[in-house]
């Protein structure tokens, strides 16, 4: 810390005030008066005060019992291990500070040193305490602690603090949302926060400038944001009822139901009452191991009682817990039931959620705490954008992070972005110093080992070529083409390997995606049937939003493959003239779709062929999942095909649209049915009179992996 203190104080000065340029910008800061810079509120808000319509004194609370969550949170240990997940998620990875101006980071470094001595309490702590709050009741209540003729700051340090307040900020506290009650005029403005807790004596009052409110999830017009956990509560108490019977039910029949009969139905072998009340102590007073012994005229039989299974009813609510809390079985340690595909899946919600929260902190600690203290140091960001310190929260899913990185330099080197687009898009400065890259430095070549390091991490060189185990039948890589990528090779094929190239992990990794989701709905739907099933035909169907994200990613590729068809083709005929690009995107699209129906049928008729040979949920789920890796086959073909096809119909639309009357098919191959049309030319002019719709089926290729390339016609060729 006191390195710090010495690089600070001589490089900077502690004031607010107009201070001279420098090399990093001016340090002048403006009027941050609320009076003169406020927006005015417009409308009414929502207020369930007791004075009704808002007021300086008719404070509101939330409209949910918050203390009601945080008594669960301790007592349930759902609830607990579900908080405890996500507020580590949340720092998984760790974070940062970034800033293009290292005097305005040091700055607000040595303040958040300066608040953990005053205030006892880390930075790091801090933000997990404000991450807590957000996670369980979607509100956090942070007060800001003034420092009072200089307490809590060092000597010589002077900081101008932010009007309306007086005094700078010398330290931060959390306090329990439940605890927090909010005054608003009848436009919502806030005009008091109110702190009151039970057997603590008066309610504490803060001014909206003393209290930082972050909240999620919050209603147009509300005060507070609604905590998620709230419609939880409701079902964590009827799962422990269902528990707490099932736990009744248990011990009622865990020992058998005995029926001791005493006497006969004859004369004079009849029961007396003395008798039966001796038997009766008797039986009071034995343990559960004890044995019978009894005379002729005595009988014990155990009543056999058909007690309800409590399973099904205890799984379905407590899958609407897991629900609720947004987590699967696999999160809580359950892995019998569940797979690899579907926990991937959950995981990803999951982190969808937690990024959420990460983006809510980031805005809020940026906007509210940080930029605060640099404007108390005269580094306004709004004076010079320079001066701007973001926190930044490091990523959590690593792989996809290596992946998305991984994608943007395969564009760079594609020639499909700049070097500043792809330094913006991996989330680095768009401009940098390029005289200290490693190239420029050292004179590294892409030849040199060193400089092939990263590239073999990515693509370990090994007993299997450039990659981390066998060939599998399901990847498309460029090897399992028909040739690999060389000088040679037309503008077709070297277009289409590198957007197979390109699909190969973003198809997988959603097909992938639709399989999760279907054996996550038969695991769900199988629970209600008997075995050996009877009737399939409605045990799964896609669902739409997987589907749909298939769909979506498979027309990326398929859409600029048409497109590079249409540049081919212009550049060759120099025409001007336009497509209805529109018309051909739906025709693509539509071709996408049926594919996937007939997938989804292909899938289907493998399952219900081997109906009468399920005799459990196991051996529907094995048949399911074994179906899709049936078809993953074919769905590598269907894209290369389409692929293929989408370059040619863009190509031949150009052709028709310059009135060409021909067009060559080019093909190079060993196949004999290729062959025979490639001595065929394409009638242009004759198939004109047909709609564009029409042309996409008129065009190769003409069988699956076909290679045929539509080319403009040369003479003579007839």
């Amino acid at each position: 810390m006191s390195k710090l203190f010495y690089n600070l104080f001589n490089n900077i000065r502690f004031n607010n005030a107009t201070s001279p340029s420098s090399s990093s910008g001016s340090r002048s800061s403006i009027n941050r008066d609320p009076k003169t810079a406020k927006a005015k509120r417009v409308g009414y808000q929502i207020s369930n005060s007791s004075g009704g319509g808002g007021g300086r004194d008719n404070f509101e609370t939330h409209d949910v019992d918050l203390t009601t969550i945080a008594n669960a949170i301790r007592k349930d240990g759902y609830l607990t291990q579900g908080v405890m997940k996500y507020e580590e998620l949340i720092f998984k990875s760790g974070w940062n500070f970034k800033s293009k101006n290292e005097q305005a980071l040091d700055y607000l470094k040595l303040r958040l040193e300066m608040m953990e001595v005053a205030t006892g309490t880390p930075v790091e702590s801090l933000f997990h305490g404000i991450a807590r709050d957000i996670v369980w009741s979607s509100n956090c209540f942070i007060a800001k602690a003034r420092a009072k003729n200089g307490a809590g700051l060092p000597p010589g340090v002077s900081l101008t603090p932010v009007p309306p307040s007086k005094e700078p900020v010398v330290g931060y506290f959390i306090l329990p949302p439940q605890t927090i009650s909010i005054a608003r005029d009848e436009n919502g403005t806030v005009t008091k926060y109110q702190q009151e807790v039970e057997g603590g004596g008066d309610a504490i009052e803060f001014n909206p400038e003393d209290i930082i409110h972050i909240a999620t999830n919050v209603r147009s017009g509300s005060a507070f944001g609604d905590p998620w956990l709230a419609p939880v509560i409701e079902d964590i108490r009827l799962l422990r009822k269902v528990e707490e019977n099932a736990s009744l039910l248990l011990y009622k029949h865990i020992f058998p139901l005995l029926k001791y009969k005493v006497g006969e139905n004859k004369d004079g072998f009849e029961a007396t009452d003395e008798e039966i009340e001796q038997v009766q102590a008797t039986v009071d007073g034995m343990t559960e191991d004890s044995i019978f012994v009894i005379p002729e005229r005595h009988n014990v039989e155990a009543v056999n009682v058909d007690a309800i299974d409590g399973r099904p009813y205890l799984d379905y609510f407590e899958n609407r817990v897991f629900a609720g809390m947004g987590l699967s079985q696999v999160d809580f340690g359950r892995g019998n039931t569940a797979n690899r595909n579907t926990a991937d899946a959950m995981t990803g919600q999951k982190a969808d959620r937690v990024k959420g929260w990460q983006k809510v902190l980031q805005t809020a600690i940026d906007k509210f705490i940080i930029d605060e203290l640099l404007i108390e140091g005269g580094y306004d960001p709004l004076v010079n954008p320079d001066f701007n310190v973001d926190f930044v929260f490091n990523e959590i899913e690593q792989e996809r992070l290596i992946a998305k990185e991984n994608h943007e330099i395969h564009k760079f080197l594609s020639d499909i972005q700049t070097w500043e687009e792809t330094r913006a898009n991996m989330g680095q400065e768009p401009t940098a110093d390029e005289s200290r890259l490693r190239y420029q430095m050292i004179g590294a070549t892409d030849s040199d080992p060193a400089a092939n390091a990263t590239q073999n991490k990515n693509q370990p060189q090994n007993q299997h070529g450039k990659k981390d185990g066998p060939k599998r039948a399901t990847e498309f890589t460029k090897d399992t083409m028909n040739g690999i990528t060389n000088e040679s090779e037309t503008n077709f094929k070297r277009s289409l390997i590198d957007s197979l190239w390109e699909t190969e992990e973003t198809l997988n990794q959603a097909f992938n995606h639709m399989k999760a989701s279907v054996l996550e709905q038969i695991e769900t739907k199988i629970q209600r049937l008997t075995f050996p099933l009877e009737e399939s035909s409605n045990l799964f169907s896609f669902n739409r939003l997987e589907r749909d994200r298939f769909q979506n990613e498979f027309q990326k590729q398929t859409i600029y493959l048409f497109n590079k068809g249409v540049d081919e083709a212009h550049s060759k005929i120099k025409g001007v003239g336009k497509i209805n690009e529109s018309l051909a995107h739906n025709t693509i699209k539509t071709e996408i779709e049926e594919q996937l129906d007939r997938i989804e049928t292909r899938i289907s008729s493998i399952t219900q062929s081997n109906l009468d040979k399920f005799e459990s949920e196991k051996d529907v789920m094995s048949s399911v999942a074994s179906a899709f890796e049936a078809v993953r086959s074919s769905v590598k073909s269907n894209a290369k095909t389409l692929l293929a096809k989408s370059y040619n119909y863009g190509y031949s639309l150009v052709l028709m649209q310059e009135d060409e009357e021909y067009a060559s098919v080019y093909y190079e191959g060993d196949c004999k049915a290729c062959q025979r049309k490639n001595k065929e030319p394409i009638p242009l002019k004759q198939l004109s009179s047909l709609d564009e719709v029409a042309i996409f089926y008129k065009i190769p290729p003409w069988h699956p992996n076909c290679e045929c390339e539509v080319t403009k016609f040369k003479g003579g060729e007839m």
